[in-house]
């Protein structure tokens, strides 16, 4: 029995990672006039409150560099090892841009429910 103890690290270990996500162009990108920071302060509560799905979904920030470079992902969407949605906001010009990343397959509804919580702040 416990020669199979190991086997959800090893179906873990072989799936796609989100750096492996990030790597690929985004699934679109948005320019704000927003810094990153008050991007983020302002995607945190429009993507809760516009994400479709059977079940509510919080989303958090993780700083990649402060002040200029964040990941927004949702707290239960980590699936596969790696988020069902990123949106990196990272500095650009005196604003920012936000880039949607999609690393699972979802219903289209719910990518647009995502977009629609991004566009809400730019």
């Amino acid at each position: 029995m416990k020669r199979y103890a190991m086997l959800p690290l090893l179906v873990l270990a072989g799936c796609q990672s989100d750096a492996s996500v990030r790597s690929k162009p985004p699934l679109q990108s948005f320019s704000s006039g927003k810094t990153p920071d008050a991007a983020v302060t302002c995607l945190i509560p429009s993507l809760q409150e516009n994400y479709k799905a059977i079940g509510a979904q919080r989303f958090v920030a993780q700083t990649l560099a402060p002040g200029k470079e964040y990941d927004v992902v949702p707290t239960d969407g980590f699936v596969n090892g790696h988020y069902i949605y990123t949106v990196n906001v990272k500095a650009s010009g005196s604003g920012s841009t936000l880039s949607l990343y999609k690393g699972q397959a979802m219903l289209p509804s719910i990518t647009r429910s995502v977009e629609a919580g991004i566009r809400a702040c730019l």
